[in-house]
């Protein structure tokens, strides 16, 4: 009972410190498309809202919303059928939804729950793994680390696919480990299931080809032994461990296969009833599109449409592009899986961004380094390099001996070099993908980097233990788990737009980054209610968010550069920009205030609010100003 009680302590408390936000949150951007994309896979079996991620996740924590029975109106159904035709409408489809059909609050709260035990068992799997290689001090240590920390925090309470990816990700790998120590038929089908799961969930899940792949050659590599079903002592030489990976290699991907085929109803098209109708190829085409954008120096002349299409039929096509045309002519794949694969290509080549107070679309090679460094509480973060030191350490001794089983390295909870690699080579590939792409609107991408490094810090208990001893070792994880829990305490329930203190919180945040890093829409109930203690009847509003503002009753004035979206045969969502009322409260939206997808004449319009001192600032995202006149 014990045992059970160390291993469920840090889950409950991440579910305690995650609470609140699920409340405290508005529908931030992604929510509108994933929220009514899943339900409708649900209750429809149609897969055209939201292809640009594969539907198992949205369509589990869609589930709890179908005893409220939620209203689809006539305005709905017209943006539905239009999302044929164009990708946009799925927007409107949203809108009408959560804002208009229905109240949005109690349909995101059931979503989120479902978000926060996906999240809640990956703390517990953390223990787990980090137990099975460090013991059960380093396992508690991991595990409080990993749910203290504000990035996971904030998207384990949101209904996107982050968190629930991150927990996929990790279980795969997770077992695949364990397969790779002893294989038996239970791990090998579990893994392939689990593997499904993931490449159902998001397009990111391609990134365990090359993280199994190494695990692949690592098996080669160790010459411990590897017991399996038909032989207890496994296969002696490197050839036969080879072909034995290469099976299991292709069992996986097998596995894989089928499921996400399950995952759209063994169906190609992604109408429940009718042709193909989604544009694979013209989105596989816009991938050298938006390459030739990135290839363009900053600050150039923008390319006029003769000159891109020059450029794009001399350039040739690329692997993605080709695989992807491939796959579509002879049907591989299900339809909404390519359309989504090819977006998500595409718009990885070229997407507006912001980085230290610059707006690019080519991305920063040291986007996700910062990212990483400056949303990392302080205590955590100085935590994370002394476990890499520990694991780079691990993979430098490397014995000449095998060990006489394969977890004999690990009796004095030591790291070895094997579990060091298998720790240590996701969160690289995951940085190393992130890094590559010009993708650069948040920390969620880097996201499953999260439990595999909070796993490594499970070896820095028994190496304090061996130099300064068990009373001072015990001291020092006590201090280090408090100071984080303060850093990340002082933001409750704001974890989405938290900095560490070096960085200067959320404030400091707003010359860093933007985007789901600091305001992704989330700040509008904080606002209802310092409307309502100021008595504040109106307010003058540029709102970075694809939620209403009025369905969270707040009265405004649409101001140029909030969220309006008119898509033919559709519909309309957002709100007609008007001319500010003044004198009055002028609220901003962090990520409009650092200009990141405003035009550039709404840049200006707006310069004078960044060189003035706001009356306040609310869920560390909306910030708000008093004004007289208009750029004074």
């Amino acid at each position: 009972m014990r045992r059970l009680i160390i291993a469920l302590t840090p889950a409950a408390l991440f579910v305690a410190l995650a609470w609140p936000a699920l409340r405290e949150n508005s529908a931030t951007y992604d929510e509108t498309e994933h929220v009514p994309a899943g339900y409708t896979y649900l209750t429809r079996h149609d897969y055209r809202l939201g292809p640009e991620h594969p539907p198992l996740l949205k369509a589990l924590f869609t589930l709890p919303l179908l005893p409220l029975a939620p209203r689809i109106s006539v305005e709905a159904e017209r943006a539905f059928e239009a999302a044929t035709r164009t990708i946009d409408a799925h927007w409107i489809f949203g809108d009408r939804f959560l804002y208009r059909d229905n109240q949005p609050e109690p349909l995101l709260l059931r979503a989120r729950m479902v978000v926060l035990a996906l999240a809640a068992v990956l703390v517990l799997l953390v223990f787990r793994w980090t137990r099975d290689v460090c013991g059960p001090t380093g396992a508690f240590f991991a595990a409080t680390l990993v749910a203290l920390d504000p990035n996971l925090l904030a998207h384990g309470s949101l209904a996107t696919t982050d968190a629930g990816f991150a927990l996929l990700f990790f279980a795969a790998l997770y077992l695949a480990r364990r397969a790779f120590l002893a294989l038996t038929p239970a791990n090998l089908i579990g893994t392939g299931a689990v593997i499904g799961a993931a490449v159902a969930s998001k397009h990111s899940a391609l990134l365990l080809a090359p993280t199994l792949a190494i695990f692949g050659l690592l098996r080669l590599a160790d010459r411990t032994p590897w017991p399996l079903p038909w032989k207890a002592e496994g296969a002696r030489r490197v050839v036969g461990r080879g072909a034995v990976v290469f099976l299991v290699l292709g069992c996986w991907s097998l596995l894989a296969w089928g499921s996400l085929w399950a995952a759209y109803g063994f169906r190609y098209t992604a109408r429940a009833d009718g042709p193909p109708t989604l544009p694979i190829a013209d989105w596989a085409h816009a991938i050298r599109e938006n390459e030739i954008y990135a290839e363009q120096p900053t600050g150039a002349s923008p390319l006029d449409d003769a000159t891109v299409a020059r450029l794009v039929a001399a350039k040739p096509p690329g692997l993605a592009e080709r695989t992807i045309l491939v796959a579509e002519s002879r049907r591989l794949l299900p339809e909404a899986y390519l359309f989504g694969l090819a977006f998500a290509t595409a718009k990885a080549q070229f997407r507006w961004g912001y980085f230290l107070g610059e707006i690019s679309g080519a991305g920063h090679l040291g986007y996700f380094p910062l990212a990483f460094v400056v949303k990392t509480p302080v205590a955590a973060l100085l935590t994370l390099t002394l476990a890499l030191v520990l694991a780079a350490r691990a993979m430098l001794f490397i014995p000449r001996r095998a060990p006489a089983a394969p977890d004999a390295v690990t009796v004095t909870h030591a790291l070895s070099w094997r579990e060091a690699i298998y720790l240590s080579a996701p969160p690289a590939v995951v940085l190393a993908s992130a890094t590559a792409s010009h993708l650069n609107i948040g920390y969620r991408h880097v996201l499953p980097m999260l439990p595999f490094l909070y796993a490594l810090t499970g070896a820095i208990p028994a190496a304090l233990t061996r130099r300064i001893g068990r009373r001072a070792s015990a001291a020092a994880l006590a201090v280090t788990m408090l100071l984080v829990a303060a850093e990340t305490l002082a933001a409750r329930p704001y974890f989405l737009p938290f900095f560490n203190v070096v960085a200067g919180g959320a404030p400091g945040g707003l010359r860093l980054l933007s985007d789901s890093n600091l305001d992704w829409g989330q700040g509008l109930p904080a606002l209802r209610r310092w409307m309502a203690e100021q008595h504040v009847p109106e307010v003058d509003l540029c709102y970075f968010g694809t939620a209403d503002p009025a369905a969270y009753g707040i009265r405004f004035v649409p101001l140029t550069g909030s969220y309006v979206l008119d898509v033919p045969g559709a519909g309309r969502a957002g709100w007609t920009p008007r001319a500010p009322v003044l004198p009055g409260y002028v609220v901003m939206s962090a990520t409009n205030l650092q200009g990141t997808y405003l035009l550039p004449h709404e840049r200006d319009f707006y310069a004078f609010l960044r060189r003035k001192r706001p009356v306040t600032i609310l869920a560390g995202s909306i910030y708000v100003y008093w004004v007289e006149r208009w750029a004074e």
